[in-house]
């Protein structure tokens, strides 16, 4: 089996309210900036300001994102779920 794309695992972490709660206490001001868009939308506009990228099709292409991605977000959330 493959591994997932990166871009489409970034689209169904936007989509699940346990990763847009760790967004929101994360980058509060980042979550507070967009609040005019619905969650999901809210919580992919969060991930790319904090990858530096303008679509999550770039976690795919470009590996200093995907490293951001990862350092930023991935192993974070996986240390906040944990800590919870």
């Amino acid at each position: 089996m493959t591994r997932p794309a990166l871009a489409r695992t970034a689209g169904i972490l936007c989509g699940n309210p346990e990763f847009r709660r760790f967004l929101a206490e994360r980058f509060p001001v980042d979550w507070r900036d967009f609040s005019d868009l619905e969650d999901t939308d809210r919580a992919a506009a969060v991930l790319r300001h904090a990858c530096g990228i303008k679509s999550r099709s770039e976690l795919d292409s470009d590996p200093t994102a995907a490293q951001r991605f990862h350092a930023e977000l991935g192993f974070p959330f996986n240390a906040w779920r944990r800590s919870k």
